[in-house]
């Protein structure tokens, strides 16, 4: 019996706890799907709101806090939002690091062979939790080889080492990176290490970041660097295996989604503080564009950057700058013989063709601030052809020229032969010595004149004199005379 009732109690308190555990989790289940799908419903009304304000603020709706798209070839501003905002870079520092030690590999090309080392302070003085390729304490690599660490897989480490390398200390180097994005006229921008680890003395704009990819776009090094998918560093000193670098760009690459076919590289960052950044350049149909989107969040960094070069490749078409029927002028010739510079006479200067350029349409409906540039050569030497470039013809919105076109010679000088030249600079010799030779006539004859009046108007004076004082001596005898009688 006793047994019994301590197996029914074993079976209650057994099923009270069951059920008791069972509807606490029950209870904690729904609670927290009910805290998800708040939280779901929160972050969706933000988002909601965040993408609102940014429609209000912002018409391309970008969910980064600063962006420019530039023009590459000429630098004139597509659009941009906060572009002078100072920020934190993160990585896309590296874009100035790699443009330094690529102007120092170009003075001579040997350099990119150089071998680096990797100190102890390029290793372990880039902060926890630095982006790196995990190069070692005396490890060395290329020149070279480090270029590609830097660009492709953002290697602090390596940063350093070629900071260290091209200047011996890390802050002269920076010093060198500051000096040159203000060259660059980058005023929004402090640096104070080559990699864009954190610090709150290292910030720039996303207008001074499209400045300094404008520069280094044109370094065809550079170029490929950014375009390279994928790279691999063989054994060094230290590691016996191979490094593969897989480029962190997403846009470049076919199987992400964010695949975009008319970029030609890019510099992703990221830290907590900065967010994500990127810096790309890009071409479609001979236009050529830099974006920069600075602080934004995750792969929207992507969609912001592909938003802003789809609309920046719409704003484009071919449009009529100049029209090379509406100008014409008169230049003046010359031969040159014996050191001298002969007048040959005045040639008819023409535009060779219309100047047609792929301008942004809003450029071309403010057609107010388009300006004409003219130039033509000085001492146009013959002989002269029809069609012989003279000069050229600019036209410029802003500064920046747009587009252009050689001015040409519409008529045709011959050059004279020297035996004509010879004769004629003979002949100008006498025609020169016999206008000397009448000159210093003329001069004697001028000095004669004058003595000749100057001795008439002497001898003049000096006979008034003589009869004067005779008249006197005549008077005085006639007044004695009268006083005696």
């Amino acid at each position: 019996m006793k047994l019994k009732k301590i197996f029914c109690l074993i079976l209650l308190y057994t099923f009270f706890i069951n059920n008791t555990t069972y509807i606490i989790y029950a209870e904690t289940e729904t609670s927290s799907a009910e805290t998800s799908q708040n939280s779901t419903d929160d972050t969706a009304a933000k988002d909601n709101q965040n993408s609102e304000e940014a429609n209000t603020s912002d018409p391309m709706g970008l969910q980064a806090e600063a962006a420019i798209l530039i023009d590459a070839d000429t630098g004139i501003i597509l659009y941009d939002k906060n572009p002078h905002e100072k920020l934190y870079p993160a990585s896309i520092t590296k874009i100035l690091t790699s443009l330094l030690v690529i102007e120092y590999c170009e003075e001579n090309p040997e350099r990119y062979n150089e071998i680096i080392t990797h100190s102890h302070n390029a290793v372990y003085g880039i902060g926890y939790g630095s982006s790196h390729i995990g190069m070692r304490e005396g490890e060395q690599i290329t020149i070279d080889q480090a270029l590609h660490g830097v660009l492709l897989r953002s290697a602090n480490e390596v940063c350093m080492a070629l900071a260290e390398h091209i200047d011996t200390t890390v802050d002269a180097f920076v010093e060198k990176m500051n000096n040159k994005a203000k060259k660059l006229g980058a005023l929004d921008s402090h640096f104070a290490n080559p990699h864009g680890f954190h610090d709150e003395n290292h910030y720039t704009s996303a207008y001074d970041m499209s400045l300094i990819m404008k520069e280094a776009i044109k370094h065809e090094k550079f170029v490929e660097l950014i375009s390279t998918k994928e790279y691999r560093i063989p054994p060094t000193n230290i590691v016996d295996e191979q490094r593969y670098l897989d480029n962190t760009n997403k846009l470049i690459w076919p199987w992400s989604q964010y695949y975009y076919k008319y970029c030609v590289g890019s510099k992703t960052g990221f830290t907590d503080e900065a967010g994500n950044t990127l810096v790309t350049y890009a071409q479609k149909d001979g236009i050529s564009l830099i974006s920069v989107v600075m602080k934004d969040q995750g792969t929207t960094v992507y969609t912001d950057t592909i938003k802003l070069l789809d609309s920046g490749f719409e704003m484009y078409s071919q449009k009529e700058l100049f029209n090379a029927s509406t100008y014409v002028t008169l230049a003046d010739t010359i031969q040159e013989f014996n050191g001298k510079k002969i007048e040959r006479g005045k040639i008819s200067v023409i535009p060779r063709e219309n100047i047609n350029a792929l301008v942004p349409n809003t450029i071309y409906e403010n057609k107010n601030k388009l300006n004409t540039r003219i130039k033509i050569d000085k001492d146009i030497k013959v002989p002269v052809e029809i069609g012989d470039e003279v000069g050229n013809i600019e036209i410029l919105y802003n500064g920046i020229v747009l587009g252009s076109t050689p001015l040409i010679s519409n008529t045709k000088i011959d050059e004279i032969d020297e035996s004509i030249l010879i004769k004629q600079e003979k002949k100008e010799m006498l025609i020169n010595f016999l206008i000397i030779f009448l000159k210093i006539v003329g001069i004697i004859a001028a000095i004669i004149t004058v003595l000749i009046i100057i001795y008439i108007l002497v001898r003049r004076m000096s006979y008034k004199g003589k009869r004067r004082r005779l008249y006197k001596k005549r008077a005085r005898k006639y007044e004695l005379k009268t006083r005696n009688h």
